[in-house]
């Protein structure tokens, strides 16, 4: 705590700013502030108002100021400033009628006032420029700090460029500026290279600011000048604007960038002036590194938001509390969300330099990334509506050794090829002419509004399909990484596994979508794509099945059983699903052992293909055999136990049946060469009910068969229901040849690349999805996926107008908003069904609605905040409905994913956006898609 409060009449000044936002907001009685070094100056507006403005200044300055003496005193000695009043008219507080982009004005903004949607200002005396910057597009490279690779960014930005410009066969001009008047690392890169340019930046500052002829003259002499030292890239041109021509120069700036935004024209003129240098040399890009640190050279720039800008940083406490407070600042005078996803303005982007595995295992790394999310925080961002779109976009780039000594551009091109940080600039580029190329071919084809929403028609059809399994009206089968692991596995032998997943990841249609193909072998060629011969002589026999199936996905299983009833050569018994299920629940009522449910699993399997076996012998070798005397090979399907078994956590005899059930797959490795198999569907909360010791072997035996999904697997499964629906080419033959990133391109013309345009710094549309559906263990369910999908086409189809879908229809189905609003009703559904599914959720749900209030309601959320028990809180952390999170306070704190919180009506309480990032961060991976 500063015990010298007031050293001087500046300290009085700044509080004085503090106090009235810089003279925006003057108290009812004062019409007028101005404070020099010897007096402060009160105007009124008559004389009975004095008495409300002293009550003012003793409310600010307390024991500092002495109303009777009109005397605020200072901290040194005895020295006091004298407050004078008078009345007069309304005038500004010491200063110019409008806040420019210095930090001593911007910093006392107020960071909480309200945002107008038309982004006209935040601030009534602070004025956003009128209009973009139109070709060339400016790019800064700013740091807080020196030594963080703020240069070698940019070098590898301008490099990314003109390789991507080359790789797509575009010529591009880029101008680089070399803006550190104080410590020019490009410059000298330049010098290096015995390279003599006949123009510097600060020859350029002075001949704008007193042009002594025409300024656009003046700017086409300077760009000449410029043109003498190009440097050619294949087709493509970058020049460069050295800091200075001369040690010397350095020493004597009369004018720097600050001069510009304080000029007659406009606290936005240094960047006009770059943008026209670039214009009038044709250049595509105007690259430039700014100076570091909280300097008026570099303001101007930082604060300009028709100029994207990149802030470097390393993760150390210094550089990432510096970066935060610039943050901090920009965000007070930060552009609407409806302006920086459509690219008229720009938000900032960070850049994470030198980091090792180990550092982002470590607090620091996490508490940067809190910071820094933290800190930038636009007024009219709402943290419910987009918690994984945020206005800014974190990079990371790698520590690697050999770029602590760079010394040309030369040297610079060779060491940054195979870096992190070259890889993170190339993918800038590539959607920077990626989206140059998108503009052009939509302004010169136009198009067919009605064709283009047939097919999102078509795309949310098929959705609908897929959404349930038990509908059976889908009739194709997505080949997962474990469906194919299983066939591999057992392409020679019969299935004998349990395969595990979580409510919605796909068991019943799997289960389904086997019954359909109706021959194992028939699988197996679908799995694998075997064209070859393979006679299909296994049958797939459904036997046990979900209690939800509807009548299509019926008469599926109906017709695999007559199917395998059929192969053998005498008559059998016909078989009825609903005799199974009133035999488990009689055994059931019955006080049975291990052994006894082993055999009751043996012989109703027996029974089901005409077998009669004793109740106290049944084995399975007896069946084994039975089958190889009548040449019939088949595989027995079961599903829907939950069904049969849903008191299992509580019931010692459902827990009984089901791990004999699940035991008989290892048991049937005794039986070499069996004419029959077993696949077993199990929902992964019930295997912790059945499997009371080795749970985790138990897990790791049938792993490989886990119906997860993954970032792959929820790539696979949207391109695979886009083929389905015929649309965006997508093509089923194609799936396994597909790399993620060709899985990532292709779906850009479903979702686009990102929520917004290509090249804002809005979330990337798949990293967005996957991180909303997925919970904090990166846990994610099919019917999620497909459900939101159909939300979003189905929102597209409705409501048209209010997704602005003619807008985006020219390089997507799906238009951003439509995405944003299907989380809700995805939510809604999911809770909904697990209510269903779990009736201890349905009982917390039920208190939710009726017992809680709005305000606790609110995520996080601590244990007694909602007065939870232990057993409750353990339930609701098992489905993933909440993460505990101790933080740094070692408090336990509860988030809710996405998925779930909408569907509850939880909000997110205020400041929590950031740490909840860091959160799904750790669970997903910063480069996940």
């Amino acid at each position: 705590m500063r015990s010298l409060k007031f050293l001087t009449w500046l300290d009085v000044k700044r509080l004085i700013r503090k106090n009235t936002l810089n003279g925006e907001k003057l108290p009812n009685c004062i019409t007028s502030i101005s404070c020099f070094s010897d007096a402060l100056e009160i105007g009124i507006s008559n004389a009975d108002c004095k008495e409300d403005a002293q009550r003012t200044l003793s409310e600010w300055f307390t024991d500092w100021y002495q109303q009777d003496q009109n005397l605020i005193r200072l901290d040194l000695g005895n020295a006091a400033l004298s407050v004078e009043f008078h009345e007069n008219e309304s005038t500004p507080f010491n200063g110019s009628s409008s806040i420019r982009p210095f930090w001593q004005e911007i910093a006392y903004i107020d960071s909480n006032s309200d945002a107008h949607a038309d982004s006209a200002r935040v601030s009534s005396n602070f004025h956003f420029p009128e209009t973009s910057l139109s070709s060339p597009k400016v790019v800064a490279f700013y740091s807080f700090k020196g030594g963080v690779g703020r240069t070698l960014h940019l070098a590898s930005h301008l490099f990314a460029l003109l390789e991507a410009s080359k790789e797509i066969d575009k010529e591009i001009t880029v101008l680089v500026v070399d803006a550190d008047l104080e410590a020019p690392g490009l410059t000298y890169w330049d010098r290096a290279e015995k390279r003599q340019a006949a123009v510097s930046f600060i020859d350029f500052l002075e001949a704008y600011h007193y042009a002594p002829i025409n300024r656009q003259e003046t700017l086409s002499l300077l760009a000449e000048e410029v043109k003498k030292n190009p440097r050619y890239e294949g087709r493509s041109t970058f020049y460069f604007l050295p800091a200075c021509l001369n040690d010397e120069q350095l020493l004597d700036t009369p004018v720097l960038p600050e001069h510009l935004a304080r000029s007659p024209e406009g606290e936005w003129t240094c960047g006009d002036a770059l943008h026209q240098l670039g214009a009038t040399l044709s250049a595509d890009y105007v690259l430039v590194d700014l100076r570091a640190g909280l300097s008026e050279i570099s303001s101007p720039i930082i604060f300009d938001p028709r100029i994207e800008r990149f802030f470097v940083t390393t993760a150390t406490e210094q550089s990432t509390a510096g970066i935060s407070l610039v943050l901090d600042q920009i965000s007070r005078i930060a552009p609407s969300e409806a302006d920086s996803s459509s690219g008229k303005f720009y938000d900032p982007s960070i850049i994470i330099s030198f980091l090792t595995p180990e550092l982002k295992k470590l607090p620091a790394f996490e508490n940067s990334l809190e910071k820094f999310s933290a800190a930038y925080n636009p007024v009219d961002q709402s943290d419910d509506e987009n918690l994984y779109a945020g206005r800014l976009e974190i990079k990371e780039t790698d520590f690697t050794q050999e770029l602590f000594y760079v010394n040309s551009w030369e040297e610079a091109k060779n060491k940054l090829t195979s870096t992190s940080v070259m890889r993170v600039a190339k993918e800038w580029a590539v959607s920077q002419l990626i989206e140059e190329s998108h503009l052009a071919d939509s302004d010169s084809v136009g198009q067919d509004i009605p064709t283009v929403l047939e097919s999102v028609r078509k795309f949310r059809d098929t959705c609908q399909q897929y959404e349930f399994a038990e509908s059976g009206e889908g009739e194709s089968l997505l080949v997962t990484e474990s469906l194919k692991k299983l066939a591999t596995t057992f392409r020679n032998d019969l299935p004998r596994v349990v395969s595990i997943g979580a409510k919605g990841s796909g068991k019943t249609f799997t289960y389904v979508q086997l019954s359909r193909l109706k021959y194992w072998e028939t699988f197996l060629k679908l799995a694998t794509k075997d064209l070859s011969e393979i006679e299909p002589r296994t049958h797939i026999f459904p036997l046990l099945q979900s209690s939800t199936l509807r009548d299509a996905a019926e008469n599926i299983i109906s017709d695999a059983r007559t199917s395998t009833q059929a192969a053998f050569s005498d008559s059998i018994p016909e078989f009825y699903h609903s005799d199974f299920q009133d035999s488990i629940k009689s055994f059931l009522e019955e006080p049975s052992s291990e052994l006894d449910w082993t055999r009751f699993w043996i012989k109703q399997m027996s029974r089901s293909v005409g077998l009669s076996q004793e109740r106290n012998s049944a084995t399975l070798s007896s069946l084994d055999s039975y089958l190889k005397q009548k040449n019939v090979r088949l595989v027995f399907l079961f599903d829907g136990l939950e069904d049969l078994f849903a008191e299992a956590a509580v019931n010692v005899q459902q827990q009984i049946a089901l791990r004999m059930l699940i035991g008989l797959p290892k048991r049937l490795n005794e039986i070499r060469q069996a004419n029959f198999g077993l696949i077993i569907l199990l929902r992964r909360d019930f295997l912790r009910y059945s499997v009371t010791q080795n749970l985790a072997q138990f897990e790791n035996l049938y792993r490989p068969y886990d119906l997860s999904w993954d970032a792959d697997s929820f790539l696979k499964l949207v391109y695979w229901v886009c083929s389905q629906a015929s649309v965006i080419g997508a093509d089923e033959e194609n799936l396994d040849s597909l790399s993620r990133e060709e899985l990532v391109s292709n779906l850009e013309n479903l979702w686009g690349k990102k929520l917004g345009k290509d090249t804002s710094n809005e979330a990337y549309t798949a990293k967005w999805i996957y991180a909303a559906l997925t919970d904090f263990k990166g846990r994610l369910q099919a019917r999620d996926i497909v459900r939101l999908l159909y939300h979003a086409a189905d929102i597209t189809i409705e409501k048209s107008g209010e997704v602005s879908f003619e807008r985006w229809s020219a390089s997507r189905l799906l238009p951003p908003q439509a995405i944003r609003r299907a989380i809700e009703p995805c939510s809604t559904g999911k809770v909904k069904e697990v209510k269903e599914e779990y009736p201890e959720f349905k009982k917390w749900v039920d208190t939710v609605e009726t017992k809680y209030t709005l305000e606790q309601k609110r995520a996080p959320f601590t244990q007694n905040t909602l007065s939870l028990d232990q057993t409750t809180i353990r339930m609701l952390e098992s489905i993933g409905v909440v993460y505990e999170d101790t933080g740094k306070d070692d408090v336990s704190r509860y988030y809710m994913p996405e998925i779930y919180r909408s569907g509850l009506g939880f909000t997110l309480e205020k400041g929590a956006r950031p740490r909840v990032l860091v959160l799904k961060r750790k669970a997903l991976g910063a480069d996940i898609l």
